[in-house]
Order: structure tokens, then sequence, then C-alpha cells
């Protein structure tokens, strides 16, 4: 289970990601959707993101599956994060906002569109996801022994136009800003629900 991975590594994950930069991210996500605005952070890991948010005004929500991102993420944050995954999402019309960075990758192929639509339903009307994969054409299993589901520009918006859910607004792709991981390439999605 891909919990146990983060619980036994969960050092190790906390302190590379708290080294990435997001700041281009956040500012593209901050000019869709205004503070004040009601945020939800799925698979918030070590909380980064969350309390970036919660600094900047949002009311921020966060889910993570790990028993140990969600002590360390609720000490970092202050927040009571809830023990959840994607799956379980069943929120509807709660949120302005869903912020999923580098945590849909966790989500099976085979259980991606229904996650995409209860994140659909989970949104207010034209509600605002960002999401970010690894930029590959193909699923792999890396380091950690994770299967991470993968899109580049092409696959994603396929899969985008199939489920007719949401409408691109940005897709940019970046190298890891993390130490030791610049050969690999995210892409980031920003995409407003269409109704």
């Amino acid at each position: 289970m891909i919990e146990a991975i983060y619980d036994t590594n969960a050092r190790e994950f906390i302190e590379s990601w708290l080294s990435a930069d997001m700041h281009d991210q956040y500012k593209a996500f901050e000019a869709l959707v205004p503070a004040g605005s009601k945020l939800l952070d799925g698979g918030c890991g070590s909380g980064r993101d969350s309390l970036y948010f919660l600094q900047k005004g949002y009311t921020v929500e966060a889910f993570d599956p790990s028993d140990e991102m969600i002590k360390y993420a609720s000490e970092f944050t202050g927040l009571k994060v809830k023990k959840m995954k994607w799956e379980d999402l069943d929120a509807k019309e709660a949120y302005d906002a869903i912020w999923a960075s580098a945590s849909l990758y966790h989500v099976a192929r085979p259980d991606m569109a229904p996650t995409f639509t209860r994140i659909a339903a989970a949104l207010k009307s034209k509600g605002i996801l960002f999401a970010s994969f690894r930029d590959k054409e193909n699923d792999f299993t890396d380091s950690e022994g994770r299967v991470l589901t993968s899109f580049n520009k092409d696959t994603l918006t396929a899969f985008l136009s199939t489920l007719g859910l949401f409408d691109i607004v940005s897709l940019t792709e970046r190298k890891d800003s993390r130490k030791n991981k610049q050969d690999e390439v995210w892409l980031f999605a920003m995409l407003r629900k269409k109704l």
C-alpha cells in the first residue's frame, strides 16, 4: 500500500518536498482563485501548500492517507488534517478550488476518470483544479516502488476531452526544482470546471 511507503519514509519525503520551488504555480493559482476562497489540499503530504495558502488568507481543508504525513502536516499547519484518499472524496459543491500537487498520480489509471468526476462534483461552479503529474506518456514504477499514473500534454488533453468536465486554463512543463531531481519533468495543469 502506498501509505506504508510514506509512513516508513516520511522524513525523507517531507524534507524533499519542502525544498521544492512552487512560486510560479502559486502565482498562477492565486490569479484564478482570490484570497478568502475555500480550498481543499488533497494528498497534502507535509502541509507545505496548505500552510502557504493559509498564510495568504484562504480557508483551507486538507487530507492525506498516510498517518505520518497527517501527523506532520497537522502540527506544521495547525489544521485538523483528515485521513482519506481521493477515492473517498464525496463533497458536493463545497470548494472554490482544489489543489492536488503530486498526489493524483497515486490514483490508479482505471480509477482516474471516476476520481476526476468526484473532484468536479466537489467543486463549486467554475471551480479551479490544480493538478501535477510526472510528465511522461506512460505510467511507471519509481525507485520507491510506487506505481505512478502519468500524463504529458497530449495524453492529459485527450483524457480531459473525453471526460468533458473541465476546461484547460493552462498546461505547463517544468524540470523538478528539488535537489538531485532535476532530471525529472513535471506537468502542471490549471483546470476550470465547465459548469
